[in-house]
């Protein structure tokens, strides 16, 4: 019986394993949207090698790409990505030590790659430090509007990593990003609070040699093990994550991508249990599997992804789509990989007004029937067992606009000037279009968006500006909702302005 990790005992034995010299903060993670545009813009025009559609993504290959560069050689908004990118490792480079204050008209009912605002008022006080081989992020927040009163004091974001060789074993909560998209992902994103999970990953993608041929490959993967401690139907949920990144060509990389909720209260969680989610056999009856509704293995979802760059006209631009499958077929293996649903997007780097940006167009379909043939969805993110579905805290670990939903997103990520940058988006939402809901009445049981059809469409931006140790964000969004259900229209305002101080 696989037992409850002692993440005490995990953080105690990684602060022994004192080998190398840690010299930043390992990894990237999800709050900064314009690193991620910058990051893309030079991967896109081949000076970045390492793959770059993994968050939290390393700084190492990063780093060593970047100081390969000299700044005269670039074009006029390569060099802005290049010095960006320069300050963030600098940065990180540092034991840092971070005052946030955050206060908004209400909670956002999305959150996005750059989003750090999920609910009003938060009081944040953060402290990241390496020593030797270890890295380790303490951020404690303070909420005094939460509703639960074991909600007002979080951790989100804290960590502790070691570097063993050429991997990072970690323990912590770390927002994750899954996909090479900018708005949403099917897989994996920040819309919910992260878990706590034990992580392993590859500090650097060495490349391997492609047998018969000189020709080079890098590669990453990352793996973690979560426990799902929210209130939920199946209480300490165990959600296991793997994600394996390689770039056959400079311009071409590829995702796989797999999630599994297994465990649990009730449930069993042994090794032989645990072998067959691994192997795709999370079904009854999938590839020989005798068993019942009670010692089914567990729920997963898996899939793939891609993004394509080229040049046209001078102008880097760049393709990418996603097929990620929910729960496959019962025969288990390679099979997994069906009813599957399609994300797709394009994106190009261009001059807006003389200003630095990246524009996308992302499409994203969360609609699945399992195979019902009723036209009634409820399928994509939901289990017969795992009821309260792929959702962490009420939000989906996936999709930001959860199942049954369309979503057509136009974006722009600006650089003003070097102090100041612009995010604007328009989306266009049909959420939970099949107009039926799991369980309506039911908080941790189907969509906690909406139990109706809802059409909205919404504009949305921030705009963020450094002045010496401080950094203010400004962002606001105005939508409207139309309902199927005959009811009235909704008109929808809502702000948030943060302050963050850096000691």
């Amino acid at each position: 019986m696989i037992k409850h990790i002692s993440f005490s005992t995990v953080l105690v034995s990684l602060s022994l394993m004192c080998i190398t010299t840690v010299k930043a903060e390992p990894w990237i993670d999800t709050s900064d949207i314009y690193l991620k545009a910058n990051i893309q813009l030079l991967a896109d025009a081949g000076f970045i090698t390492t793959p770059t559609t993994t968050y939290p993504l390393m700084w190492h290959d990063i780093n060593r790409d970047i100081k390969s560069l000299h700044a005269a050689a670039l074009t006029k908004q390569q060099q802005n990505a290049f010095y960006y990118i320069k300050h963030q490792f600098k940065l990180a480079k540092r034991n840092q030590v971070r005052i946030k204050g955050q206060v908004g008209v209400e909670d956002t009912r999305f959150t996005s790659f750059g989003d750090s605002f999920r609910e009003t008022n938060s009081l944040q006080i953060q402290t990241s430090t390496m020593i030797g081989n270890i890295a380790s992020n303490v951020s404690f927040s303070y909420y005094p509007d939460a509703e639960n009163k074991s909600d007002k004091k979080r951790w989100d974001n804290s960590y502790l990593a070691a570097f063993l060789g050429n991997w990072v074993v970690s323990v912590g909560k770390q927002d994750r990003w899954f996909g090479p998209t900018w708005d949403t992902s099917l897989s994996l994103t920040n819309n919910a609070r992260p878990i706590t999970a034990l992580a392993l990953t590859r500090k650097s993608a060495e490349p391997i040699t492609v047998p018969f041929t000189e020709h080079q490959m890098p590669w990453t993967v990352t793996t973690f093990m979560g426990k799902m401690d929210d209130t939920r139907v199946v209480k300490d949920t165990l959600l296991w994550g793997f994600r394996f990144n390689f770039k056959p060509l400079k311009n071409l990389e590829f995702g796989i991508t797999r999630i599994a909720q297994w465990g649990g209260e009730g449930r069993p969680q042994d090794l032989k249990t645990f072998w067959n989610v691994l192997i795709g056999k999370d079904n009854c009856g999938a590839g020989g599997l005798d068993c019942s509704g009670n010692n089914e293995p567990g729920n997963q979802q898996a899939g793939w992804d891609m993004r394509y760059s080229f040049n046209l006209f001078d102008t880097q631009m760049g393709l990418y789509g996603q097929y990620y499958a929910e729960d496959g077929a019962n025969e288990g293996g390679l099979k997994m990989v069906t009813k599957a649903e399609v994300q797709g997007g394009f994106d190009m780097h261009i001059d807006i007004f003389s200003n630095p940006s990246t524009v996308f167009l992302e499409i994203t379909d969360s609609y699945g029937d399992c195979n019902t043939g009723a036209g009634i969805g409820n399928c994509y993110y939901e289990h017969h067992i795992y009821k309260t579905g792929m959702r962490f805290e009420g939000r989906t670990i996936g999709n930001l606009y959860d199942n049954d939903a369309k979503s057509i997103v136009l974006g722009a990520i600006s650089q003003i000037n070097t102090n100041t940058r612009l995010t604007t988006k328009f989306h266009y939402l049909d959420l939970n279009y099949d107009n039926s809901d799991k369980a309506p009445d039911d908080p941790i049981i189907g969509n906690p968006l909406t139990s109706i059809a809802e059409e909205m469409v919404m504009l949305s931006s921030s705009v963020q500006h450094n002045y010496k140790n401080w950094r203010f964000t400004l962002g606001a969004d105005i939508s409207q909702s139309t309902f199927k259900n005959d009811l009235d229209k909704e008109t929808d305002i809502n702000a948030s302005f943060t302050v963050e101080y850096n000691l």
